[in-house]
């Protein structure tokens, strides 16, 4: 009896000990002193197709500190640049990334609805060798399911290969991606995407650096929150000048726009 007992109260423990007595991994080294750090969403992408070669070019060019970038697995393996699954959303293509290989996608034209030469979708590789190194990184995994987790080995294994690591957060809605990123390297930053509080719970499971909250529910309590128990504050997608305004004032840590000509000289 007496056994049972000592495993039981160190399971209890245990689980105790994960769900509330944790902290979150300190991140300043990723804002490096820039507070709020501007994120350009998609790259520029009410100046170029989103996710593409183009868009993060003009970002940078226009100043912008850091690249929200969208990434999704092919069937065979390559990482792609795109927020969506489908191509018939924003491409002369059909079917699922996630379901064809590259050789299948790799001349999907992403500049249909632009003026402009055409341009497919870009591998992660490539992007990564056009951003210098003051450059910060929020790489979003896309997943269609929650048992999606195919592209997180390979999204580290070439961050860390290129040496991305200590400018690059991982981010997902899907909270296995974030606790799979956890479990391969645990030096690499990730944010929890949310757009409603019924998964709320599940930071104190995944232990994620910071918060990507939907600007609709930010609040002063939930900055407090953020503050008091170590997470960095990423606020997605702010589009208008007030409450881009408001949320410096509020003291986030990452504003994420698609409105780059916003940022201040």
């Amino acid at each position: 009896m007496i056994p049972f007992l000592l495993i039981l109260f160190l399971f209890i423990a245990i689980v105790l000990n994960h769900l509330y007595l944790w902290k979150p991994r300190d991140v300043s080294l990723f804002y490096n002193g820039n507070s709020p750090l501007w994120f350009a969403h998609r790259g520029a992408s009410t100046t170029a197709p989103e996710n593409t070669i183009s868009a993060y070019t003009q970002a940078m060019k226009s100043g912008m500190p850091a690249l929200e970038i969208d990434v999704i697995r092919t069937l065979d393996g390559v990482l792609l640049c795109s927020h969506n699954f489908d191509l018939e959303r924003k491409t002369d293509y059909d079917g699922y990334i996630d379901e064809l290989p590259y050789a299948r996608i790799k001349d999907a034209n992403t500049a249909l609805n632009w003026n402009s030469k055409r341009e497919g979708l870009p591998k992660l590789e490539d992007v990564l060798k056009i951003v210098p190194k003051h450059i910060r990184l929020n790489i979003e995994i896309k997943s269609r399911s929650f048992h999606d987790i195919s592209a997180v080995r390979d999204v580290i294994e070439l961050i860390k290969g290129k040496n991305f690591i200590n400018r690059t957060i991982i981010s997902s809605f899907n909270p296995l991606v974030i606790w799979y990123v956890k479990w391969i390297n645990p030096h690499v930053w990730t944010g929890f995407l949310y757009k409603n509080l019924d998964y709320f719970f599940m930071i104190n499971v995944i232990h994620p650096d910071c918060l990507h909250t939907t600007a609709e529910l930010v609040s002063e309590n939930l900055v407090k929150f953020a503050k008091q128990r170590g997470f960095a504050l990423n606020i997605w997608t702010v589009n208008t000048k007030p409450a881009i305004d408001w949320l410096i004032d509020l003291k986030v840590d990452g504003i994420i726009t698609d409105r780059i000509e916003f940022l201040p000289n």
